[in-house]
């Protein structure tokens, strides 16, 4: 299962996955892996990248996944099942748990998952049901320092909704806006009429830090998710991104384009 990939903010032939089924219980064995590559082999007609597959975790810790590099690249912040329920950790980002050591950020009976570290570097925001950890099918968005300081929910849909489900939650690249996918838009279109669709939530919105400036980018009977928020400087070139490019094993099935949002905030 390849999901919830994170590129090294300071190592552009790294990358940062998870080797198992990430959505299985906390004590299902899933592991962090940092891949290295050659960014030239990207170029051309080659059918396999080669890469190196280092192992960060150890295999009997259960279920880790959603890794997210500090923007100085030197840690991990990600959610782990080893004391039976999924919270938070970081560790280094080269030598993992095994030389580096571990540190635990979040603590309790409840989910806090899909991290993300903010390019200053000053927060991490994850989805977490702790404040109804009971219900598996309720998330919203906290913030914590990397220091364990600091815990803190945003309260997107007000302080008195706790049915809310937020996941995927990332920065802008300045800090002060979230991207997530939600369900907060309710049910806007008949069941019946989208029999392929698994999960009741999966609209884009924003909305900056302190829980102002809501805003929904998508409206659609579609599950979207896991979005990334471009911050280059430089202008995206999209046609290496779409499907089909010629490179690689020839796609089979029924496949969509990737959906690019330009938001003005």
């Amino acid at each position: 299962m390849a999901f919830y990939n994170s590129w090294s903010p300071t190592e552009r032939h790294v990358i940062y996955t998870s080797i198992g089924p990430i959505f299985q219980s906390a004590k299902t064995t899933v592991q962090i892996a940092r891949i290295e590559f050659d960014p030239s082999d990207l170029n051309g007609d080659k059918e396999d990248v080669p890469c190196n597959v280092k192992i960060l975790t150890r295999e009997d810790t259960g279920n880790n996944a959603f890794a997210s590099c500090s923007p100085d690249g030197k840690s991990l912040v990600f959610r782990s099942g080893r004391t039976g329920h999924k919270n938070l950790y970081i560790v280094d980002a080269v030598d993992g748990e095994f030389n580096g050591g571990i540190r635990q950020l979040t603590e309790g009976p409840c989910i806090d998952t899909m991290p993300h570290w903010s390019p200053k570097g000053d927060l991490i925001a994850f989805s977490s049901n702790r404040h109804k950890p009971d219900d598996e099918a309720v998330f919203s968005i906290y913030v914590i320092n990397p220091d364990g300081s600091g815990l803190r929910r945003i309260h997107v849909a007000g302080t008195e909704a706790d049915r809310e489900r937020i996941n995927h939650v990332c920065f802008s690249n300045d800090g002060e806006w979230l991207l997530f996918t939600a369900n907060l838009g309710g049910v806007t279109a008949e069941p019946v009429s989208w029999p392929n669709q698994f999960q009741p939530y999966g609209d884009l919105y924003v909305v900056r830090l302190d829980g102002s400036g809501l805003r929904r980018l998508t409206w659609n009977g579609y599950e979207n998710g896991t979005p990334a928020w471009h911050t280059g400087d430089d202008e995206l070139d999209l046609g290496r991104l779409r499907l089909g490019n010629g490179v690689g094993d020839k796609l089979k099935g029924q496949f969509d384009e990737p959906l690019w949002i330009s938001c003005d905030i």
